[in-house]
């Protein structure tokens, strides 16, 4: 009986939600009532305040869930993309033109929420936006160990700017008329966010690849594991990387697990700090012959001025430990930092 009657109040938290998104696509504005809502979901008010405190609840909720469903089909949808092309395709998908006036109006209503909802209530704005903020945090990750975005990047404060800019998209393609006399489109925020994240010239005459660039022609990328999606960090099995026994090279595994501590450590970071590797203990257990390496870190302890990682190394679609290693990374202030204090 209790699960009958749970099913019975998501059954009816829905319909509240599926009520409230019928009167946004036909207004396009959010100032309806809770009567109204009521009223259309042919409830009371008393079942209203059960579920929602009010109609700021209720909204916070549709919009959660509206987060939470894109942020998971953008994410599944960028696997295997570089992150320029991934970068692309959320932005592409941020912006794409509603399908229907109904779409139109309740993007409209959404969009003027979000301005209300990060004036009023910063903390629940801040959770709702959560899933897109990381989606956006991994792909700039991800560039910058491709190669492709600044390695000085303060990746949290910059995803944050990236995600919010992109939110901005369906406001600039209406002002973007009323100011420009054409719309802001996917393209003008693709390049200006990547120009942004110090996307690299690949004309630059100095010809002398980065070591992120070096990362990248090896193969290094950030990934997620299918054992609910844990970050992680891979590497394909190559004639450049393999020693005389055929073998994915020792040295070349530790690097990829000081990689993979490190992108996940851009997590912990304070603004203003940056890590450094300060040792490295790895123990090799079996070799890594063919398919990739699959690095996947984890964090043993974060303190103010270190960070301690443990990393996991498997084969190609293997669960079997082909190494493991402790990383102790120290936190340091960026430079001109002190000095400005």
């Amino acid at each position: 009986m209790a699960g009958a009657s749970d099913e019975a109040e998501v059954t009816r938290s829905e319909r509240f939600i599926k009520t409230a998104v019928e009167i946004l696509g036909e207004t396009g504005r959010t100032d309806f009532t809770v009567q109204e809502v009521v009223a259309r979901s042919k409830t009371s008010l008393r079942a209203f305040y059960q579920h929602f405190s009010s109609k700021d609840e209720l909204l916070l909720a549709l919009f959660d869930r509206t987060m939470v469903q894109a942020a998971e089909t953008w994410r599944a949808e960028t696997q295997g993309l570089d992150s320029t092309a991934a970068l692309k395709l959320v932005l592409d998908r941020v912006s794409a033109q509603p399908e229907s006036s109904t779409q139109d109006s309740l993007n409209r209503a959404l969009s003027l929420y979000n301005q209300h909802l990060a004036e009023t209530r910063p903390r629940e704005y801040a959770r709702v936006l959560s899933p897109l903020h990381r989606l956006i945090r991994d792909i700039i990750g991800q560039g910058i160990t491709e190669g492709v975005f600044n390695p000085g990047l303060d990746v949290g404060a910059v995803a944050a700017i990236v995600m919010q800019t992109m939110l901005g998209a369906l406001r600039l393609r209406w002002l973007g008329t009323e100011l420009n006399g054409t719309p802001v489109d996917a393209g003008q925020l693709y390049d200006f966010c990547t120009r942004a994240l110090g996307i690299r010239d690949t004309d630059d005459p100095s010809g002398e690849p980065t070591l992120a660039e070096l990362f990248a022609q090896i193969g290094l990328r950030p990934a997620t594991t299918a054992n609910d999606g844990e970050f992680a960090v891979t590497m394909p099995v190559s004639p450049q990387v393999v020693n005389t026994s055929g073998a994915l090279q020792g040295g070349l595994i530790a690097t990829l697990a000081d990689v993979a501590g490190g992108q996940l450590g851009l997590q912990y970071l304070e603004p203003g700090t940056a890590m450094t590797t300060s040792d490295l203990v790895i123990r090799y257990l079996r070799p890594i012959r063919q398919g990739s390496a699959r690095a996947v870190p984890k964090v043993l302890r974060a303190g103010r001025r270190s960070l301690v990682m443990q990393i996991d190394i498997f084969g190609d679609n293997d669960n079997e430990l082909a190494a493991t290693a402790t990383v102790n990374f120290a936190i340091i202030k960026h430079q001109g930092t002190a000095a400005s204090e």
